[in-house]
């Protein structure tokens, strides 16, 4: 899978590392989460339940691996806001985003419950970063993805909130391929024209022959 940006602007999902003040960057990922939240449940609840574990290619996640990856993201980036502030030099664990996919079977998990632990996690991180001030925001800690490097707290919550946002752009995509439509589309039948033979009447001769007989016999 090709890795998107973490910074400036990522085409693939329309999100602007450089656009967006704090408050509406967080209210941004709440609301992201939730169109997260509410794919999972909608397409779990179908006809087809079985659709959120389906990968459309070998190497690209399912709706409910990348439902679990954004949880998973939630409660590790609300965790390295926590160490950031209490410590001097914090250098972050990686998550071992592809690891955990096997590790923790992501693919078995319950979808409603993957999908009440992302809005619960969300709202954590949300309470965790809305207070942050400047001083605190331009704090760095030793950052792993995708390559070792200092990165700011500012920094972090806006790559918390482009994470949700490309990963709600996969898991909308994801189902919209492959969940089933509720109403099939019509079948287009196209009829046969049938050729005037000469030994059937039209309605025009018909009505002639009528018309005549009437007055044959008045």
């Amino acid at each position: 899978m090709k890795q998107p940006p973490v910074d400036g602007y990522c085409a693939q999902c329309g999100f602007n590392y450089d656009t967006g003040d704090l408050q509406g960057t967080v209210t941004l990922l709440i609301k992201q989460a939730a169109d997260c939240s509410m794919a999972l449940t909608k397409a779990a609840a179908g006809p087809d339940p079985s659709v959120v574990r389906l990968r459309p290619e070998p190497e690209v996640w399912s709706a409910i691996e990348y439902a679990c990856h954004v949880r998973d993201v939630l409660e590790v980036q609300r965790a390295r806001i926590a160490q950031c502030l209490a410590e001097d030099r914090p250098v972050y664990a990686p998550m071992d985003r592809t690891g955990r996919v096997k590790q923790a079977k992501y693919e078995d998990q319950d979808p409603m419950e993957v999908a009440a632990a992302l809005m619960r996690f969300a709202r954590e991180f949300g309470a965790a970063a809305r207070p942050l001030k400047p001083q605190e925001l331009g704090k760095l800690g030793l950052y792993n993805y995708p390559v070792r490097a200092p990165r700011s707290l500012g920094w972090l919550i806006r790559h918390t909130a482009h994470e949700i946002q490309h990963h709600r752009h996969d898991i909308t995509e994801i189902l919209a391929k492959l969940e089933p439509p509720i109403v099939p589309k019509p079948r287009v039948v196209e009829e046969e024209a049938v050729e005037p033979t000469g030994e059937t009447e039209t309605a025009a001769d018909a009505t002639g022959e009528e018309v005549a007989a009437e007055r044959a016999a008045d």
